[in-house]
Formats: structure tokens, sequence, C-alpha cells
């Protein structure tokens, strides 16, 4: 790297991944230096959590409820990568997410990571653009991202691609 050049910033890391369907969550993680875990000790409530694993150098980990179904891994492991991503100095010893995506965060906080999450998991471009090559069922949509009918749904909405 020359003495010009600039190590990319975690977002320009992420952005790498959200051209291709599904997105490689792992992938991004990995390339963003987070260890994961599908954790078989997690209880039925907790989705996930990320945690401040060492401090010299910073090291995160993800913990995602190994018992949940796959495409709720899914969002949330882009759940926890969006806190990573917004919010590294607030993590400390631990965000903890429950089900329902709340955590102690404010709900303010916690929304913003669950529309970096959707965004991660359906970035409105690549949305837009497997749409229009004809995958239009929600069905459909939904296999290409691995993502819930209701996630579809609302980024469609949001798209205005939504009949």
């Amino acid at each position: 790297m020359s003495a010009t050049a600039q190590a990319a910033s975690p977002l320009e890391i992420a952005g790498r991944f959200l051209h291709e369907a599904p997105v490689d969550l792992l992938g991004m993680a990995a390339a963003l230096g987070l260890s994961v875990n599908m954790a078989a000790d997690l209880v039925p409530n907790i989705s996930g959590r990320i945690t401040l694993a060492s401090q010299d150098p910073p090291a995160y980990r993800i913990e995602v409820n190994g018992a949940h179904s796959e495409r709720r891994r899914r969002f949330t492991l882009a759940h926890e990568i969006a806190h990573y991503l917004l919010h590294r100095d607030m993590i400390g010893d631990g965000i903890q997410d429950d089900a329902l995506y709340r955590s102690r965060l404010s709900n303010e906080i916690e929304a913003e990571a669950n529309r970096l999450a959707a965004r991660i998991l359906m970035p409105p471009e690549l949305v837009q653009r497997i749409f229009r090559a004809g995958v239009k069922s929600l069905s459909g949509l939904c296999a290409a991202f691995e993502v819930s009918e209701e996630a579809m749904r609302i980024r469609l909405r949001q798209l205005r691609l939504a009949p």
C-alpha cells in the first residue's frame, strides 16, 4: 500500500458484499474482522449479541442463537454487524438483543441497527435489479435474498415495487 493510500473503512468493506444475492454475511463479518459463533447456549428469547472480545487490539465477537431459523439467524447476524458498523463505541461488554430485536439500548439505536440490517440483507439497488430481471414473486425474492416474507414485503413497499 502506498503512503497515500488509505485503508478501507468498515462501511467500504461491508459495501463490497452488497452486489450479489444472497449477501455473504459470514464473508462480510470475516472481512470486518468479526468472529461469529452460532451459539447453542443462548436462551430462546435472545437472538444474538456482540461483545468486545479483547481491547488491544480491539476484537469483536458475534453470537447468534443457533436454535433460531436460518432466515432469523441471517437477520440477527446482519443486525449485529450493523451495531458494529454504527455503534462500535457503545459495545463494551456487549449488546444483547432479544427475539424482538430490542436491547438495553434506546429504541432509536435499535431502529438504526434494524434499518442497516435490512439494507445489508436486501440492498435496494440489488433488489431492484433482481426484480427487474424477472424475479417478482414474494417467494422468489425471499429465496434469492434468504429473508423472511415480512422483511421482503417491507423492502418492496419501501422501493415502491409492491403490488
